[in-house]
């Protein structure tokens, strides 16, 4: 079978598609042509038009549906058949796991399965079992498994989700790197712009915050109650939240709701213009669970703004203890408010916490040298199944003349 030198990404929802930002330009300069596949939804059609990116969609979900789930595998196997790409490259459990199936099924040569992290990790039971079984699954369909951190790598090893010839971390970890020389950059903010955002707000004096899904899984209700335990000791303090609510179904959504009543509390949904938020942070807190390689933390600290954070996987490779960021005890509002009373008495560590944090960023994350080594892993795959992407992509030019 002839491949084409098209490289398709699956996603499972298009929020995700930031894990590749930028990409496309590096891999099509490398004779790789990037196509997406992802459930539709604007943020998809937004993306695709700017990075000016093929796409399909395909009706995935993060839920275990077994008959949709079906339907999804067999309608990716079709596209596989009619692109023929060179490469698929899976992200997130279920577009992951449906398409590494779907690419083993139709003959793709090369299999990327892309482990941004492990949501068994905070399951028990039959779901904890369940999902480590997709997870071996997706590992198994792939011909190489690209893994995001060191800690995540660990612990994929000790559960036996894959065996170590199949995984890399590319370069220090990361599933894209941070651009701290432009977007992330506290030099290359509009002053007017990040003022008026003030003004919008109200704030006047100082202000913590968290950015991400607002889940049980990031710790959202152990940051809830320690806003309740710390904020009638600093008046002075706001809490901002930046994402999409995800406590609808949730047993503790009233202790969310107190806290999203509160008038020291700001919640904004999913913004494209993080980086003015990060600004406005004295830290930002995630006392999350379990990560991958929690890109917030890397994006913030780029901003120059440090962490605390709880030390679980993937928290513990973004963060340097006492040097970029504080940790706390995971599912300990205790443990948290303990640490955001150190950091605002402190405001020289802050500081200089922060400043760390910018220089690592910069150093370790770099996105240039996060594809290149992605680059280096498909390559070699590639010369593994005997495919020339240079003479592939010169033939496809000149059946289409």
């Amino acid at each position: 079978m002839n491949h084409s030198s098209t490289i398709i990404h699956a996603f499972t929802v298009p929020i995700s598609l930031t894990f590749i930002e930028g990409q496309s330009s590096f891999f099509c300069e490398n004779c790789l042509d990037t196509q997406l596949i992802c459930s539709k939804g604007d943020f998809l059609t937004e993306f695709a038009h700017r990075y000016r990116i093929r796409f399909e969609t395909v009706p995935y979900t993060r839920k275990i549906t077994p008959w949709h789930d079906l339907m999804c595998l067999w309608y990716t196997y079709q596209i596989f058949r009619r692109v023929k790409p060179a490469i698929v490259h899976g992200n997130t459990p279920k577009a992951g796991l449906l398409s590494m199936l779907a690419a083993r099924m139709a003959g793709v040569p090369v299999r990327v399965y892309e482990i941004h992290g492990f949501p068994f990790e905070s399951r028990k039971g039959f779901y904890r079992w369940l999902m480590m079984g997709m997870e071996r699954l997706s590992c198994r369909a792939a011909t190489n498994v690209l893994i995001v951190s060191d800690s995540l790598h660990t612990l994929a090893l000790n559960q036996r989700i894959a065996s170590a010839k199949k995984l890399t971390v590319p370069h220090r970890g990361s599933c894209n790197g941070v651009d701290a020389r432009l977007k992330f950059n506290p030099d290359n903010l509009d002053e007017c712009k990040l003022q008026k955002l003030k003004e919008t707000l109200g704030l006047k004096g100082r202000c913590i915050g968290f950015v991400g899904r607002l889940t049980r899984d990031k710790g959202i209700v152990e940051l809830a109650l320690a806003w309740k335990m710390i904020r009638q000791d600093f008046p002075d303090l706001t809490l901002i939240l930046v994402g999409s609510s995800e406590m609808e179904l949730s047993p503790e959504k009233e202790i969310i709701d107190e806290l999203l009543l509160d008038t020291r509390v700001h919640w904004v949904d999913f913004v494209t213009d993080v980086e003015y938020y990060f600004a406005l942070l004295d830290f930002i807190l995630l006392p999350t669970y379990r990560e991958g390689l929690p890109n917030v933390l890397l994006e913030a600290g780029a901003m120059e703004v440090p962490a605390i954070v709880s030390r679980v996987t993937g928290t513990v490779d973004a963060v340097v203890e006492n040097e970029t960021g504080l940790f706390c005890e995971p599912r300990s509002p205790e443990s948290l408010v303990e640490k955001i009373r150190i950091y605002l008495t402190d405001h020289d560590m802050v500081r200089r916490h922060g400043h760390n944090a910018r220089k690592r960023v910069l150093l370790d994350f770099d996105p240039l040298d996060v594809w290149e080594a992605k680059h280096r892993v498909y390559k070699k795959a590639l010369q593994t199944a005997g495919i020339d992407l240079h003479a592939s992509k010169k033939m496809m030019e000149q059946l289409g003349k």
